[in-house]
């Protein structure tokens, strides 16, 4: 969809002016994770190669039509009018297709993907759940190097799902497993491929809190149930878009399960799959560790996604289910709080809760 500061038809002309030069643009940009914002400043030879034909496409139609390109350009907000006509426009154009997921997220990784063509082998490593083992691999928080590859991880390991590599979540989770005996698995993304010579690490940084959890609150064996933490503003504050969250404990013999889900504010008119973000881990109660640790995102169709806290109680199952990373072994509680935190980065009701266990919050 085509954001509203963006005229479609504008969109539209762009495209069906650049044509195959457009689509080649786009290919390049997603491989390379270069947002349009960016696009005129990232100097890679593969985007600098797309991009001149992209801009000299367009300089040629400016100089054939200066009336209908100069008048496309007026129609941008005025922030995006850079001052020249191709800047602008190549940088306006791609924004819906750069941040759509135009690809099946969904989709476990198969020797068709233009990465595992490229390295059939890790299918090898690749379980049921289409995560990979990275045990004895050049993982890294941005991306993980194999051959002459720098492979990006899943869609669902990006900040809002579209933006740079959450990369203090995936620092955590290979932190966990380096330093003890912990297997880490992720999802990489089959479909966007890079070389390791156009490798790049790019950071972002903000502040987050979140203690460590009570030992001896989560072994109690008789703390179970389900509690659900809900926004006042309905999600409608941009310091916490989430209308509510909920934390499900079940118990088994010595074993505590965890299971926690967010409600995710949506249109009426939406179309989309409604992205949510879920965790599932368990306890060894005997042993006052964690066990296992997953993360995942759930597909659900708009029209049967709740859309109150009470609605939410009683949710159905999702229409999709993607699993993006996996610790086993034996996880100390602070660093599953840690992992914990980081998966819903950006949702306050689980900073929330995981102070309300015990301890008070610390500022970081």
């Amino acid at each position: 969809m085509t954001p509203d500061f963006i005229p479609a038809d504008l969109v539209a002309a762009v495209k069906g002016r650049l044509g195959v030069i457009y689509e080649d643009l786009l290919e390049v940009m997603t491989d390379l994770a270069t947002p349009p914002i960016f696009l005129f400043s990232d100097e890679r030879a593969r985007l600098v190669e797309a991009r001149s034909r992209a801009v000299t496409c367009i300089e040629d139609w400016h100089a054939s039509e200066p009336e209908v390109v100069d008048g496309l350009v007026d129609r941008l907000p005025e922030v995006m009018q850079l001052g020249d006509a191709a800047a602008s426009l190549l940088e306006a154009a791609p924004w819906a297709d750069y941040f759509d997921m135009h690809w099946p997220v969904f989709q476990k990784p198969a020797l068709t993907d233009r990465v595992f063509s490229k390295a059939p082998d890790l299918l090898d490593r690749v379980d049921d759940d289409g995560l990979l083992s990275v045990a004895d691999l050049d993982a890294r928080p941005h991306g993980l190097l194999h051959a002459d590859l720098s492979i990006h991880y899943h869609q669902f390991l990006r900040r809002g799902f579209a933006s740079n590599i959450h990369y203090d979540l995936v620092a955590t989770v290979l932190g966990i497993a380096r330093v003890k005996e912990v297997q880490a698995r992720l999802a990489v993304d089959g479909h966007r491929l890079r070389l390791r010579s156009e490798h790049e690490e790019i950071e972002e940084r903000d502040y987050w809190f979140g203690p460590p959890l009570n030992n001896e609150l989560l072994d109690n064996e008789h703390l179970v149930g389900e509690t659900i933490h809900g926004d006042p503003a309905g999600g409608q504050s941009i310091l916490n878009p989430y209308v509510a969250t909920s934390f499900r404990w079940t118990a088994d013999d010595k074993l505590k399960t965890i299971e926690i889900e967010e409600l995710v504010p949506i249109r009426s008119d939406e179309s989309d799959l409604v992205l949510a973000r879920y965790l599932h881990a368990i306890r060894d109660t005997s042993r006052g560790v964690f066990i296992h640790c997953d993360g995942a995102v759930k597909g659900y169709e708009p029209s049967l996604y709740p859309r109150t806290v009470n609605d939410f109680a009683s949710r159905g199952r999702s229409d999709q289910y993607r699993k993006v990373f996996r610790l086993d072994g034996e996880i100390q509680t602070d660093e599953w709080s840690s992992v914990a935190a980081l998966w819903f980065r950006g949702n306050r009701l689980v900073l929330e809760y995981l102070s309300g266990l015990g301890l008070g919050s610390t500022d970081g």
